[in-house]
């Protein structure tokens, strides 16, 4: 086990990162997300003090008054911990993403604003009512809440994806310029949706000595079967991740310890907080100027992961060239000529691989 817990945090290069981007002006280094902000599908978040300090639904780093609740309707997006499933996984993977508590906990992009959205009780979007709630969800943030970047840290293989609302949700992001991320999915030998729709930007998963952390299929030596790396555009990590958590007693939702968790959920957060960086570091006006057309943004961010992307060791590797995530090294490339980057024209609709 790595000694310091912040293995992941020197693979990516987040805090050589963070010290690039730009600041509040009179501030106490107070990094400047400009117009930023995140939106994470998940489980809800809780009052967390990695998110803190808190006034009633008020946090400086999450904002659940502009998020969506899609289980308890009408209520804000706090999970409220009292099912089966995978309660508090909101914000296991959101306090990866943005925590903010110096000394304590910090995330990959401390303070990037994140608005928590929750959608299920589950890490597997196994109904098609789970996929609407996903659906809608990806609408309001980049509809109502005019988000820059959409984080989906669940998935499922999901045959059968004619008129699915997940993927048209996508395909309406994409086209209105918003970064969809979300994780590539383990436990089975094919990349998960929505991280598999062409569209999103799917997240593989690393362990600390840089190998594949979950290996998805290849084709046969003979050529048949589906090569699921075509899916991945980058690797993040997803092994032994010091995330905080929450916990219930008597009825209450109280901090829980801080422990280390798996799984590509982790990857897709630290690819999400690369995203909130990328556009915070060059700002919104440098980005309409060398962007007219909204999806080209993605492709540029896309481009970029590629590009920059870290060597993967051991055996197995991707037959797309995509490596392991590199935040410092995207802030440092530039930015890809708008004419060399190619609109993705495969929408969700009828995507059975």
């Amino acid at each position: 086990m790595p000694q310091d817990g912040k293995w992941n945090l020197k693979l990516v290069r987040a805090r050589e990162a963070l010290a690039k981007l730009p600041r509040v002006p009179g501030s106490d280094d107070e990094v400047d997300w400009g117009e930023v902000e995140v939106a994470h599908l998940d489980t809800g978040a809780t009052r967390h003090s990695v998110f803190g300090p808190w006034t009633g639904d008020d946090s400086p780093v999450l904002e659940p008054a502009r998020g969506l609740n899609l289980q308890e309707t009408g209520q804000p997006p706090f999970d409220p911990m009292t099912y089966r499933g995978y309660p508090g996984h909101g914000t296991r993977t959101q306090s990866v993403l943005c925590a903010d508590l110096p000394g304590e906990f910090t995330g990959v992009a401390p303070g990037l604003p994140t608005i928590p959205y929750r959608v299920t009780n589950s890490v597997v979007i196994a109904s098609r009512k789970t996929q609407k709630k996903v659906g809608a969800a990806i609408r309001h943030a980049v509809d109502v809440a005019n988000c820059e970047i959409v984080s989906i840290s669940l998935g499922h293989i999901m045959p059968g994806l004619l008129r699915n609302p997940m993927g048209a949700a996508i395909d309406h992001a994409y086209e209105n310029g918003v970064i969809v991320i979300a994780a590539g999915g383990q436990g089975v030998d094919r990349v998960t949706y929505p991280g598999k729709f062409f569209r999103a930007v799917g997240c593989g998963g690393v362990r600390p000595d840089r190998e594949v952390w979950w290996r998805y299929a290849k084709p046969d030596s003979d050529g048949t079967g589906t090569d699921q790396t075509q899916f991945i555009d980058v690797w993040g990590p997803a092994d032994e991740i010091r995330r905080a958590n929450s916990r219930l007693v008597n009825g209450e939702v109280v901090d829980g310890e801080v422990k280390e968790g798996d799984g590509t959920s982790y990857a897709t957060v630290h690819v999400a907080a690369a995203a909130g960086m990328w556009l915070a570091f060059h700002g919104d006006d440098t980005l309409a100027a060398a962007y007219p057309e909204p999806w080209q943004r993605i492709e540029a961010f896309r481009k970029l992961l590629k590009d920059t992307g870290q060597a993967i060791a051991g055996d197995y590797q991707p037959s797309n060239g995509t490596g392991i995530l590199d935040i410092a090294a995207i802030l440092d490339a530039g930015l890809p000529a708008a004419g060399g980057l190619r609109k993705e024209t495969r929408t969700a609709e009828g995507q059975r691989m």
